[in-house]
């Protein structure tokens, strides 16, 4: 029998088996054709996970961004910590700080192209925890995305910015949408953005952790079109390393540049706010209570966006914005004391006041301090000053009296207007809902009789009979036509909900209301409104007129007084007791003898 196989001898000696050339055609055929079966039976297999639609980055030879992309301590909060060798960013976390947000911006924002940059939580910290008390939930917290400049670094404003959040979500134009994975501690985060419409996926931002991607392209919002972006971070009890370099931590599945290797032309530096004498500003407005000063300061803001306000109504924001449930205004509260009333202990016993009038002088920023009691006091005024003695402080005094500026006119008369539009919008949409109920309960009645005339074998009710009135619908655009009257054109001042300043308050301390001067440390004094002239003669009438009208809650009486009110009651006491006396018969026979014997002559 014809044997199928042949030996060969390899080198060395060794025999080989190996098949004939005809079994090895045959097998050959047998194996494509198992080949061919395998290719014809199983479906390829799908990898796990978004699919990667990103391609390499082209080569690209135009100039790079002559700065180095860095976070921009000029525009973040105060509780944020940036270390200056190491690139590690942290915040405060005792005396309340630990329940608010930290926030802060990047100095380079992008306008055009794909780049990205990276963040690693390297450290969670323990919050405190308060029995039975709502604090800002999740205690550890981070948000990586995109705002633009000037807008909030907390991104809580959705017209501001969008991001990812550590909980997996994805933010932008007012919705909250769960997206990916949460992001857990020692984890490198990637954000891309991609403004290249020739590429895939254009106008929108990807996630990535640790090289992969961990969500699918999410649209950038249409409002943000032809903005320029910049990398923002808002974060909570976490420290976190950045990187903006041109080498990134964890390499993604396609080659992308970084934010520090990004092109000249398709990205933008924001302007250095540091000032050009190196002096930064502390401006103390002084003014009356319920005189617009409070709206002066918004539109002091406004212009002059380089300024950080320190005052209890901004604590108050800040904690909003970071989570926790604003209280309700209690009874004494006033702009310029609104009162905490969160509920935890760090917060209400104003902790955050006392860290930030330690930190504020440590950084240099430009600052109002908008507390509106102690700027009329000389003490107040002076307590400021101290804590602002640094050389690169210039501290200024900016009184508002009198008729204000026409442009501060115009501000409170535009709002003014805007809270009459909107008390009038909220009464018209009442009256749509109160319309509405009247009519489901008239056509409730209209079926119900409908359906008793049907029992009764009665003919229905005609259209005739039946008089409906249908009420013109308005939709919510419809415009409220409201006008100001000719009395609220004159007003120079809006009232508030709240008083500027507690009515308890202001008789406390008006008595020592004054106008600034040199000798308490100012370095310049403006008079905004009026001249320094006017400004005296406004507060002297003021002050004479509280005195004529204020319950004064800490006058104390003289020493004189106290000693002739002692002698006083002890006077009435006798008196008293002789009136008693009287009254009884036989006491009264005895004051009566005492009386005769007196006058008896000797």
């Amino acid at each position: 029998m014809a044997s199928n196989l042949e030996t060969e001898l390899e080198p060395g000696g060794v025999a080989a088996v190996v098949p004939s050339a005809d079994d090895a055609s045959a097998a050959g055929v047998q194996l494509a054709a198992e080949t061919t079966d395998v290719a014809m039976t199983d479906a390829p297999v799908e990898p796990a996970g978004p699919r990667e639609l990103q391609g390499d980055a082209p080569e690209d030879s135009r100039p790079r961004v002559g700065t180095t992309p860095s976070l921009n301590t000029s525009e973040a909060t105060l509780n944020v910590i940036v270390a200056e060798h190491v690139p590690l960013l942290t915040s405060l976390s005792e005396g309340g700080m630990q329940h608010l947000l930290a926030g802060i911006r990047a100095n380079v924002g992008v306008k055009a192209g794909r780049y990205m940059f990276e963040v690693k939580i390297v450290e969670k910290r323990d919050a405190e925890k308060v029995a039975g008390v709502r604090t800002p939930a999740p205690r550890n917290l981070l948000r990586i995305g995109f705002s633009t400049a000037g807008s909030s670094t907390l991104l809580d404003d959705p017209e501001g910015g969008f991001y990812f959040d550590s909980e997996g979500f994805y933010t932008g134009s007012k919705s909250r949408t769960k997206v990916g994975p949460a992001i857990e501690r020692d984890a490198v985060v990637a954000l891309l953005i991609n403004l290249d419409a020739a590429s895939p996926s254009p106008s929108t931002v990807s996630l990535f952790v640790n090289g992969e991607r961990a969500t699918e392209p999410q649209n950038i919002p249409e409002a943000f079109n032809d903005k320029v972006l910049f990398p923002t971070l808002a974060y909570r009890n976490v420290a976190l390393q950045v990187n903006f370099g041109s080498d990134a931590l964890v390499p993604l599945p396609f080659t992308c540049r970084m934010l520090q290797d990004a092109a000249e032309a398709d990205v933008e530096v924001a302007p250095s706010t540091n000032p050009e004498d190196g002096q930064y500003q502390v401006v103390v407005p002084v003014g009356l209570p319920d005189k617009g000063v409070f709206d002066w300061a918004d539109q002091f803001l406004e212009n002059n966006p380089t300024f950080v306000e320190l005052s209890d109504r901004k604590i108050l924001d800040w904690a909003a914005k970071s989570g926790l449930l604003r209280p309700r205004a209690g009874p004494g509260a006033s702009n310029d004391k609104p009162g905490m009333g969160f509920g935890v202990p760090s917060i209400d016993d104003l902790s955050v006041q006392q860290v930030l009038s330690s930190v504020a002088p440590s950084l240099k920023r430009n600052y109002l301090v908008m507390e509106l009691e102690s700027g009329l006091l000389s003490s107040g005024r002076k307590t400021t000053l101290k804590r602002f003695c640094a050389p690169h402080f210039k501290k200024i005094a900016t009184v508002l009296m009198g008729e204000p500026s026409e442009e501060s006119k115009a501000r409170s008369q535009a709002l003014i207007l805007a809270a009459k539009r909107a008390r009038a919008k909220v009464e018209k949409k009442q009256k749509a809902a109160e319309a509405e109920r009247k009519k489901l309960m008239d056509e409730r009645k209209r079926k119900v009789e409908q359906a008793k005339r049907a029992r009764l074998g009665l003919q229905a009710e005609t259209v005739e009979d039946a008089v409906i009135v249908e009420d013109e619908k308005e939709t919510e655009e419809d415009s409220v036509e409201v006008e100001l009257t000719e009395q609220e054109k004159n007003l120079w001042h809006r009232k508030g909900d709240l008083p500027d300043v507690a009515a308890v308050a202001v008789s406390r301390s008006f008595a020592g209301f004054s106008l600034p001067a040199s000798s308490e440390g100012f370095d310049e004094i403006l008079y905004q409104w009026q001249p320094a002239e006017t400004c005296g003669k406004e507060l002297s009438t003021y002050i004479h007129s509280l005195k004529l009208t204020t319950r004064v809650e800490t006058l104390q009486p003289s020493e004189w007084f106290k000693e002739e009110s002692l002698k006083r009651s002890k006077s009435l006491t006798e008196w008293r007791k002789l009136e008693n006396e009287w009254k009884d018969p036989k006491k009264k026979e005895a004051l009566l003898q005492r009386k005769r014997h007196a006058l008896r002559p000797p």
